[in-house]
């Protein structure tokens, strides 16, 4: 068996990365089918096969709302490492954020999976609750549901009313 040292140890790779990848390699792959159609078929369709059903799958969970190119900002903002935003109008001006204090193994489950509710980032991030407050949690969640394309989370109690409004009204 061979001993990895630390700068042989792989990268880790988002699901919207395979996503990235497996869908420029189809999209290859069928131009290439649409040039030679009296070729015959590829002796790896059964790899092909698999990167398609890879790439449905994919494209049924979460990471499949996220922007590729916005992907990069998300991680900086998630670290807390400094971000260049030309968007504001005056300008490039780096912006400090404050990290949320996650290991790269939670910022991978975050990017895979974006939780929208809290129960879920519980479920994702170890010791969630001593790491940070209920407040930062929120933040957080905030947060992934600005690159995730999701409505912001709203309080539970706002909804209170209405509901009784309606039952109410059914009840008469």
């Amino acid at each position: 068996m061979e001993t990895l040292k630390s700068g042989d140890v792989p990268a880790l790779v988002t699901n919207i990365e395979v996503m990235n990848i497996l869908a420029g390699r189809i999209e290859k792959r069928q131009k290439e089918e649409e040039d030679d159609i009296k070729k015959p078929k590829s002796k790896l369709r059964h790899r092909d096969f698999i990167e398609e059903s890879v790439y449905d799958y994919l494209q049924t969970t979460p990471c499949a709302n996220v922007d590729f190119q916005k992907m990069p900002e998300f991680v900086a903002r998630l670290s807390g490492t400094a971000i260049n935003r030309s968007d504001e109008g005056n300008g490039e001006q780096n912006e400090l954020e404050k990290g949320f204090d996650l290991t790269d193994a939670d910022k991978l489950q975050i990017l895979n999976h974006m939780p929208s509710e809290a129960v879920e980032s519980h479920l994702m991030v170890e010791e969630l609750s001593s790491r940070m407050n209920e407040d930062r949690q929120n933040e957080l969640l905030q947060l992934i549901s600005e690159y995730a394309g999701e409505a912001p989370i709203e309080d539970e109690g706002d909804d209170e009313e209405p509901m009784e409004e309606i039952i109410e009204e059914d009840l008469e």
